[in-house]
């Protein structure tokens, strides 16, 4: 049996990219399924997954350090793509045997699961992970965030068995799934989304469908303070900053919340905020959103049950 470190990109305090799907919450499912895939096949698997790095710098330094603290066979970094592009490639640290290996069969496993490009193996000598643990590692990016192609395509379990099966040369076993990996990482607006207190664009995705409204992950036309004031808010979170006109989103969430209509701007301001916090009934109500919002929660498991 093996060891490996496994850990998903960036975190909430300094996110990956996002557009039709969300890195952060992506990876974490990939990375969760993937532990549970090994472990469940007799590995031993260390999870290096940073959640505390502010920066990008103190988030990547955070997770080498973690993965350095373990004698594993095999680093694996998880990551989706932006740019673009459509497909699976897989990044190794240029010079190394065991790193080509594991990315070539990676990219080739993955792609051929999810029924898309194979951009294959990809070397390099300045990425941070790649250069800096001390056993060989791969970083896969599974998908383009920014592709419809890849959204439709993308599914989790089928990423995260490819990945187990092209390290171990063996079927990933059959475990039963959490119901928590359904919650976003389908795709698909009909779906749940994660009850996580971060609202992220799939969160705005369906509050769109919810609410009637165009559906694009973007809340248009708002002051860039508003976001910068409210850690709730995700900074992957499509924030369009041009406050000459307003969001239909904002103003049918306004209508909702029984807020005059004098003040129906389309901003999600403290004033939109702390109505969402009355209508939603939330112990606290102080126009704003703080990061794992218990109200952000809330509003999150409504539209479930609206939908």
């Amino acid at each position: 049996m093996a060891t490996y470190n496994v850990h998903g990109g960036h975190n909430r305090l300094c996110p990956g990219a996002g557009k039709y799907l969300d890195e952060v919450t992506e990876d974490r499912a990939v990375k969760d399924r993937v532990i549970a895939l090994l472990r469940a096949a007799g590995h031993t698997v260390y999870d290096c997954t940073d959640e505390v790095g502010r920066t990008a710098g103190q988030n990547l330094a955070n997770i080498v350090a973690k993965c350095n603290s373990h004698k594993v066979d095999l680093d694996i970094s998880i990551h989706l793509n932006a740019g673009g592009g459509t497909g699976v490639e897989v990044w190794y640290y240029s010079g190394s045997g065991t790193g080509l290996s594991r990315a070539t069969a990676m990219s080739a496993a993955g792609a051929a699961a999810l029924g898309l490009r194979n951009r294959g193996e990809k070397p390099s000598t300045g990425l941070y992970v790649l250069r800096n643990t001390v056993a060989p590692a791969v970083l896969a990016e599974c998908c383009f965030v920014d592709s419809t192609i890849d959204q439709k395509a993308w599914q989790v379990e089928t990423m995260a068995k490819a990945i187990v099966e092209s390290v171990t040369g063996a079927a990933a076993p059959n475990i039963p799934m959490s119901p928590s990996y359904s919650a976003g990482s389908t795709g698909t607006d009909s779906d749940d989304i994660l009850v996580d207190g971060f609202w992220g664009w799939r969160t705005t995705r369906k509050a769109q469908a919810v609410f009637g409204t165009t559906i694009d992950g973007v809340v248009s036309n708002q002051p860039n303070a508003y976001r910068l004031d409210n850690p709730g808010i995700d900074s992957s979170f499509e924030w369009q900053i041009d406050p000459s006109g307003y969001s239909p989103l904002i103003k049918a969430i306004q209508i909702w919340a029984g807020m005059p209509e004098s003040e129906q701007d389309g901003r999600i301001g403290p004033m939109t905020i702390s109505a969402i916090q009355r209508k939603l009934g939330c112990a606290i109500v102080d126009g704003y959103f703080s990061a794992k919002s218990p109200c952000i929660m809330s509003f999150q498991t409504w539209l479930n049950n609206a939908a």
